[in-house]
């Protein structure tokens, strides 16, 4: 089958000279991986006004707000005015502000009234979402990443800090709200001053620290796909969240930061192991089941 993978940002359309913050895991590149394993063709790329989208049996537009990383609207809504067929993807957390700003280029019935995609871990509840969608299919695409290497330290030897790695100014204002006492390395803030490294680097970096601290979102509860789950499981460090992020998964990520704080450091110890052990993913063959059903 001819399959075609695009969108507005250059994450979506894999643009070859994307930047190096974004490199290192793309959940669209991820989805055509899954494609490539069951022998389809797929195109992943930018589309152009005026182009001719009818070679392809399957097209999936990924979206994202209208700013300044959504290089290629134009594109996006020519592919969405041709192929009316075409499912609609979603690869990041800000999803909410993505009708409203929308609904300044084109009517949002065209976007409502689709099957869309958005990549849930298994605990996923696509109802938290709050978009106004009927038709939202969820799809863990944990199995089809390959984990990056991590300088995982014995216990006794890691730092007793919580390690915050983002690059929204909101996620860092998120973490000085919380009063914590352990400290915090703080990067990829680069308006408040902090250094911005690689995500290789930040996780080879994680297997030192003994906390690593996970921002809450407003759709928290739906289960959205963070690599940083994966990324602390690996590395044998504490997820600190906001129970209502994470409790769900199971009662060894209910704890609040404060607790996880004032805990004797062995049993920090066991909730690191007792995490990564309960961390619910899909297996391989879940995903590529629900991969190769889009394609029915």
């Amino acid at each position: 089958m001819k399959i075609l993978i695009t969108g507005v940002t250059e994450t979506h359309t894999n643009h070859p000279q994307r930047a190096s913050s974004t490199k290192f895991v793309s959940v669209p590149e991820l989805m055509r991986n899954a494609f490539e394993r069951l022998v389809h063709d797929v195109d992943h790329r930018a589309v152009g006004a005026g182009e001719d989208l009818s070679e392809y049996q399957k097209v999936f537009i990924y979206l994202y707000p209208v700013d300044h990383n959504a290089v290629n609207v134009n594109g996006a809504i020519w592919a969405l005015q041709q192929r009316p067929d075409a499912w609609l993807c979603l690869d990041d957390w800000s999803f909410q502000k993505l009708l409203p700003t929308w609904g300044n280029f084109i009517d949002t019935k065209l976007l409502t009234n689709r099957t869309w995609l958005a990549p849930l871990f298994p605990w996923g509840d696509v109802k938290q979402m709050g978009l106004p969608v009927d038709d939202i299919r969820h799809w863990d695409p944990s199995p089809l990443y390959n984990l990056p290497k991590v300088h995982r330290l014995r216990w006794q030897e890691r730092k007793t800090e919580w390690y915050n790695a983002s690059l929204s100014k909101d996620a860092h204002e998120w973490a000085d709200r919380q009063n914590l006492t352990w400290p915090v390395r703080a990067v990829g803030g680069k308006s408040l001053g902090q250094p911005r490294i690689l995500e290789s680097q930040i996780v080879w970096e994680y297997g030192s620290y003994k906390g690593v601290l996970c921002p809450t979102y407003e759709h928290a509860g739906c289960g959205w796909w963070r690599v940083r789950y994966l990324h602390a499981a690996h590395a044998g460090a504490i997820l600190g969240s906001d129970p209502k992020e994470t409790g769900m998964i199971h009662p060894a990520y209910g704890y609040t930061l404060k607790e996880i704080e004032k805990m004797g450091d062995e049993a920090r110890e066991y909730l690191a192991w007792l995490q990564a052990d309960k961390l619910n993913v899909a297996t391989l063959h879940e995903t590529m089941q629900k991969v190769e059903g889009w394609l029915a």
